[in-house]
């Protein structure tokens, strides 16, 4: 049995007054017919850094980037990171991302800042899309059904994005009869599938984490995400031992609306957890894979990897 001396979670940043705040903020803008500008910013007590990519689509190859710090004590955050990440032109969204930006930058302090900041850059950049005309001609509306327009997208979506198949519960096969039998409607527009050439902030994101120290020992999480697609925001308590309780998450603002929200139901089993350095895979099997939300997933890994964990 293990012991909550093993167990308790270790937050990994000085708390400035019992609470920490993280913020992040993107927009993306539309280049060409094939290309993407994304833009982000996070910062928090301690940092505050810029990176802007140039994204070709639709594989998300990165072909020009860079990076500023606005803010930051150099023996933390060293400047020379941002000499460095020009260096992950070529590298493209999707598998072994992580470990391409890692090898990078390499271990110099402030690195793990700075990737934290790419993988949200890479996130904001994946909502937008670029159809070819030929592309769309391939699905036609489908007549007759409730939520035909919602039907079509999220087999456009999935046709163009070949990873989302079966990566969430909206996206995995069985919720198609889902889209056949209820009301779906999409909570986007052609803005988002076939932007115009030239036009700007056609996607924006805003990302809001707070840790904060509680009594003995615990702390009260919360992470939220707001853009033009998902008003969404997953809370827990985390107990000196590394139980979770009260957890709860809501979507206000959802890609399919009669779909999506059946995953927010899945949150309140991660009441009585205990949260050990699996905690990837332990949240995976409780708010995340082919029955969770991939966003209530990454929300609670950005503040989970801000803790050590025991056992």
């Amino acid at each position: 049995m293990q012991t909550i001396t093993r167990n308790s979670p270790v937050f990994s940043i000085t708390l400035p007054d019992s609470d920490y705040q993280r913020a992040f903020d993107a927009e993306v803008d539309v280049v060409s017919e094939n290309e993407l500008r994304v833009r982000g910013q996070m910062k928090d007590h301690r940092f505050a850094l810029e990176h802007s990519w140039t994204l070709r689509t639709p594989d998300y190859e990165i072909l020009e980037a860079s990076a500023w710090q606005t803010a930051g004590d150099e023996a933390e955050f060293s400047t020379a990171l941002c000499q460095r990440y020009a260096e992950i032109k070529g590298v493209r969204i999707g598998r072994g991302f992580t470990k391409r930006i890692r090898a990078v930058l390499g271990e110099l302090p402030g690195a793990q800042e700075h990737l934290f900041l790419a993988i949200e850059i890479a996130r904001a950049g994946q909502q937008v899309y670029q159809f070819p005309p030929e592309f769309e001609g391939q699905y036609p509306a489908l007549s007759g059904l409730t939520g035909e327009v919602a039907l079509r997208s999220w087999q456009q979506d999935r046709a163009y994005m070949a990873d989302l198949a079966n990566s969430c519960y909206t996206y995995r096969d069985e919720s198609e009869e889902l889209f056949r039998a209820r009301a779906v409607r999409c909570g986007f527009d052609s803005s988002l599938t076939r932007p115009e050439p030239g036009a700007k902030r056609v996607f924006w994101r805003n990302k809001r984490l707070s840790v904060r120290a509680a009594s003995a020992g615990s702390f009260s999480c919360e992470s939220a995400m707001e853009d033009l697609v998902h008003d969404i925001q997953v809370s827990f308590e985390l107990a000196a031992d590394g139980t979770i309780s009260q957890a709860q998450s809501r979507g206000l603002r959802l890609p399919y609306h009669g779909v999506c929200e059946d995953a927010q139901q899945r949150t309140p089993g991660l009441n009585g957890l205990q949260v050990s350095a699996d905690y990837v895979r332990q949240f995976a099997e409780h708010v995340g894979g082919a029955s969770g939300c991939t966003h209530l997933f990454d929300l609670s890994m950005d503040v989970l990897r801000l803790f050590r964990f025991g056992g």
